[in-house]
């Protein structure tokens, strides 16, 4: 017995059982249907025929025949308006089907193209970034050898290598703006390095020419600088040269003649800073904090119509000649206690918006102060006024502290406006004291002043009637 007859046989599951496919009649079968019937009824047609053709003598026959041959013909004339459709269903079937295929076709091709556009745009980006890649990598690598040589050059012993180092620094600061800050530290650190500020006794004519030479190479690096930090006139549009947003570190540098006049500077370290000659920040913006202290001016300094967002820190600060703070704006406090203004110093129109301090400031000769607005607290607590002073038209929104005080000549507060209190305690007026227009609105004090000429003084000025400590209301 053979393999295959023997066990049991394999059990279907219902999943494993062949599916029946039920499919529509085609066309064929629909033809062959209808030539069965055509048949089948010529056949019944025929019999009848024949039946009732034995006797052609009988009229009912004859009518019957008639009738037969009747529904034969529209019989056959249906069979072949059946035949008829069957063949415009074929001709419509051919026409879907070639549709079908050419949509199919169609959409295979789009396919096929779209494919290939995508790829196209894949290579291209591909190719754009490893072409921008290389550009990228190319300029950053001759930035970096221009870089190298201009630092090189301002190495060189000879000034006008060190003056060509510059330009070409300047040249590409402006053309690569990303490199701006790098090539500033680069001129800042420049300027921080040692210099013989003048000419010794006896020394050699060639070594005072060298030295020339060297004052004209820094000159050079701070135009370029402070060229660069002018936003032009017209605040809205500032000009294609302007280099926003930098940081100068000149700790300790010897700037000659420094002129950051109409600058925007965003961040200036100024710590130990030496200035020869005038130094020069008129219309200049402060956009941070602006720290002078330890500085050292040795000629004018002009500060007029400056602004200083940030804080403005002059402290023990010596000006050995005249300062110009005239329309100046300190926005976020001024502090000069314990400064020294051996010239004279202007402060007209000036405006401190927070918290003023002269605290023991000493005035070497005149001090100027008409026509400033002290928003707040004005702070001038043992300061020393050695020549003449004006604080006219001057307006005190906040408390004023004069508090031991000491005026060597005159002083004049003619139409000052002091809107809170005031104190002149301990103070010490030497000179002739002007008080004449001044307003006093608030609390007034006077006790423990010493007054070298009797201060006149007007009915009304004082809301509490005139202190004790000064003379009786008076013409002025």
């Amino acid at each position: 017995m053979s393999d295959t007859a023997s066990g049991p046989p394999p059990v279907l599951r219902p999943a494993d059982r062949p599916k029946q496919i039920v499919t529509p009649l085609s066309g064929r079968a629909v033809l062959a249907t209808a030539v069965g019937t055509a048949l089948v009824v010529a056949a019944v047609v025929t019999a009848l025929w024949v039946g009732l053709t034995t006797d052609g003598t009988d009229p009912s026959r004859v009518t019957a025949r008639l009738e037969v041959l009747r529904i034969g013909l529209s019989l056959g004339l249906g069979g072949g308006g059946l035949f008829a459709l069957y063949l415009a269903w074929r001709r419509q079937r051919s026409t879907d089907l070639a549709l079908l295929q050419k949509e199919r076709d169609q959409a295979d091709v789009a396919r096929a193209y779209a494919l290939q556009e995508r790829v196209a745009a894949e290579n291209r980006a591909h190719q754009e970034r490893v072409a921008l890649a290389t550009e990228t990598d190319a300029t950053a690598r001759r930035i970096t050898e221009l870089l190298g040589k201009a630092v090189e050059h301002l190495g060189a012993g000879e000034a006008p290598v060190r003056l060509g180092g510059l330009y070409a620094l300047e040249r590409l600061a402006q053309d690569n703006s990303e490199q701006r800050q790098t090539i500033v530290n680069v001129i800042c650190a420049y300027l921080r390095m040692p210099v013989d500020p003048a000419r010794e006794p006896g020394e050699d004519p060639d070594a005072d020419r060298q030295r020339q030479r060297e004052h004209e190479v820094r000159l050079t690096a701070q135009r370029i600088l402070t060229g660069h930090l002018r936003p032009g006139p017209e605040p809205g549009n500032p000009a294609a040269t302007f280099w926003p947003g930098l940081e100068l570190d000149l700790t300790g540098a010897v700037l000659l003649e420094a002129d950051f006049s109409g600058c925007h500077l965003h961040v200036l370290k100024l710590n130990s800073v030496t200035f020869l000659g005038a130094a020069r920040f008129a219309g200049t913006t402060f956009a941070e904090d602006a720290a002078f202290e330890h500085a050292a001016f040795t000629g004018e300094a002009q500060f007029g119509h400056a602004t200083f967002a940030g804080r403005a820190q002059f402290r023990g600060m010596t000006f050995p000649a005249s300062v110009d703070f005239a329309g100046t704006k300190f926005l976020r406090g001024a502090r000069f206690e314990d400064a020294s203004f051996t010239a004279d110093a202007g402060f007209t129109g000036a405006k401190f918006a927070r918290r003023a301090w002269f605290a023991r400031t000493v005035f070497a000769r005149g001090a100027e102060f008409g026509s400033a607005r002290f928003a707040t607290d004005a702070e001038f607590r043992g300061a020393v006024f050695t020549g003449n002073t004006r604080f006219v038209a001057t307006t005190f929104a906040g408390n004023a502290n004069f508090h031991g005080v000491a005026f060597r000549r005159d002083v004049s507060f003619r139409e000052a406006v002091f809107a809170r209190d005031v104190s002149f305690r301990g103070g010490v007026f030497d000179g002739a004291i002007g008080l004449r227009d001044a307003t006093f609105r608030k609390h007034t004090e006077f006790r423990g002043t010493r007054f070298a000429q009797a201060p006149r003084v007007t009915a009304g000025q004082f809301p509490g009637g005139v202190p004790p400590e000064l003379p009786g209301p008076a013409t002025a």
